[in-house]
């Protein structure tokens, strides 16, 4: 079986397109911006989802831990409040 091809980060391999309007480069927010993750804010919360409905590493998002922890509570909390789906349904 062929491997498939993949970055070093885990996902397919996309040339320069982003990760499903997620942040193409890290540190992409700057220091003295602040940031607050709205549950209510679906289009914003997508940006840091992928295709599957997983929630992008910060290791890619160059969000800081405590900006990552926010986002997750939201995005937790958003799926809950089924404000966006916790899988998509291609995957299921």
């Amino acid at each position: 079986m062929k491997p498939r091809a993949t970055s070093s980060h885990g996902y397919k391999a996309q040339g320069n397109k982003a990760l499903n309007g997620a942040l193409t480069s890290k540190k992409k927010v700057s220091k003295n911006q602040v940031v607050f993750f709205d549950y209510r804010d679906e289009r914003k919360l997508k940006r840091f989802i992928n295709d599957q409905g997983k929630i992008i590493p910060r290791r890619i998002t160059g969000l800081s831990a405590k900006e990552q922890n926010l986002l997750t509570h939201s995005v937790k909390w958003a799926r809950f409040l089924a404000v966006i789906p916790y899988v998509v349904d291609e995957y299921k």
